[in-house]
């Protein structure tokens, strides 16, 4: 029996953003340069892991992701999109990400790649954090493996 079509929507919803989530957890990319730009932009990767691990929907959906990135992830828009995001964060339960390091961060105008090595669940490896610059303030746009 097929499910409705809100049902269908929402748990495709969800696993995008789940994916979303799991792809910045394993290949991060972040920004920094500058004087400022660098540590700010180190600063959300760090923020990232925190609020990940700790399913704090308001800072991740609402501080540290791109508009274009939530709604990729999500398939909401607009004013929904922070919405759909939280409701999707709360579905990562036994989900833990540890930042082991930082090690390069570049920045080059409004965006920037932050280069770590990331802990996933026991798992280590480098991942890339990209961020861009959207209203004043760097916020996680995609990421990467190594």
């Amino acid at each position: 029996m097929a499910l409705p079509s809100s049902a269908t929507s929402r748990g495709v919803a969800r696993a995008s953003l789940l994916l979303g989530i799991c792809a910045l957890a394993l290949a991060l990319p972040a920004c920094g340069g500058g004087d400022n730009d660098g540590d700010d932009a180190e600063q959300v990767v760090r923020d990232f892991v925190e609020a990940t691990n700790a399913r704090d929907g308001d800072t991740l959906c609402g501080e540290l992701l791109t508009q274009e990135f939530k709604e990729k992830a999500t398939g909401a828009t607009g004013e929904r999109v922070d919405e759909v995001c939280k409701q999707q964060l709360e579905l990562t339960k036994g989900f833990k990400l540890k930042l082991v390091s930082i090690d390069k961060t570049t920045v080059d105008g409004d965006r920037a790649t932050v280069r770590t090595v990331l802990n996933v669940d026991g798992v280590q490896a480098p991942r890339v954090f990209r961020l861009a610059k959207e209203d004043g303030d760097w916020r996680l746009a995609a990421g990467s493996s190594g």
